[in-house]
């Protein structure tokens, strides 16, 4: 009697952990859409991909990536075209048009969604407000810190120089949602500053290479015509900021500065400023979120949040020539980020 349970036991505990085994070895299908081929979207989600890798160790990740090439129109054409296929166990949208398109998007209602690299999720209908959940199955993280800290931060910096009159700081953007959702925080904070005065420099989204090429030059044209009413300008976030040599351009054909930047790289160039989140934290803090999803089959109960980890940047060459001293904290912060 004794061997009959313990051949039934062996069995069952057999069966239990071919069960397991077959669970952990499950194949999951992701599907990526970028919104353009800009490097923070590329580099935010090799880190995504390199990570989530790791954390699952024991399941086969299938993933497949589109990118949109800057149109939400062909965003929203791949995702009709993705609807004909069986749907996979999560699709993952890379920056504000490729999210916006699949927020919208009837066809996924009910497959778990998680977006990255989106500044305002708020402003895009998302969710109501950072920390509430989205009714449409998505989830994900603001990657950029509030304006109003920022605002602190270069208040801080312009203080210290005892300035017998206000900066006026023209607000570098273009049209692309992200870009004027960050703009239009900072323009709701103006007058709130000693210091500082903000101005609006905007120029159309235009698609493409050719594109990023045109608005370049009319960003440059609207700083020529206002040079001499700006002390310098803000660098915000979206294709425009990654015109290559944007920084040396300008500083070129007008003689101006950033005074903040929303990339690393403007900062290397001579942005006195700036704080972001780089796209390795962008993609790990997101891998670690698509677990979840992947765990729960469902990113309702997840609450939209803000990235928590940021990285200083100072241009010490810049702060020299416009004789604004970096306050000692900053430079603490700044660590293996300061330029000159």
């Amino acid at each position: 009697m004794t061997k009959v349970w313990f051949s039934l036991l062996f069995a069952l505990s057999s069966l239990m952990w071919g069960a397991t085994a077959a669970s952990a070895n499950e194949t999951l299908d992701l599907i990526i859409l970028e919104t353009l081929p800009a490097p923070i979207v590329a580099d935010s989600r090799a880190a995504f991909e390199k990570e989530l890798a790791r954390i699952m160790p024991d399941h086969e990740i299938n993933v497949t990536s589109y990118n949109a090439e800057g149109s939400e129109v062909r965003a929203k054409e791949i995702l009709t075209e993705l609807a004909q296929n069986p749907a996979p166990d999560l699709i993952v949208s890379v920056a504000t048009l490729a999210t916006r398109a699949l927020n919208a998007s009837e066809e996924f209602v009910d497959v778990p969604k998680l977006f990255m690299a989106v500044s305002a999720p708020v402003e895009e209908g998302i969710v109501s407000a950072i920390g509430a959940v989205s009714e449409r199955n998505m989830t994900g993280e603001s990657h950029v810190l509030d304006a109003k800290v920022k605002l602190d931060m270069l208040e801080g910096v312009l203080r210290a120089s005892k300035p017998s009159s206000l900066f006026t700081i023209g607000l570098v953007h273009s049209t692309y949602p992200s870009s004027s959702n960050l703009v239009n925080q900072l323009l709701a904070l103006n007058g709130d500053y000693e210091n500082i005065n903000l101005v609006a420099v905007s120029t159309p989204y235009i698609e493409g290479d050719d594109g990023l090429v045109e608005m370049t030059d009319s960003i440059i044209n609207s700083l020529q015509q206002k040079t001499n009413e700006l002390d310098g300008y803000w660098l915000s976030s979206g294709p425009l900021a990654e015109s290559n040599d944007l920084v040396t351009k300008v500083k070129e054909a007008t003689g101006l500065l950033p005074l903040f930047a929303e990339s690393i790289s403007s900062v290397k160039e001579g942005a006195l400023l700036g704080v972001v989140s780089e796209p390795a934290s962008i993609g790990k803090s997101a891998a670690r979120k698509a677990k979840l999803i992947l765990e729960k089959k469902s990113a309702r109960d997840i609450p939209v949040g803000k990235m928590d980890t940021y990285t200083v940047a100072v241009n010490v060459s810049t702060a020299i020539k416009l004789q604004l001293p970096i306050p000692s904290n900053y430079l603490k912060l700044s660590k293996k980020h300061v330029y000159q």
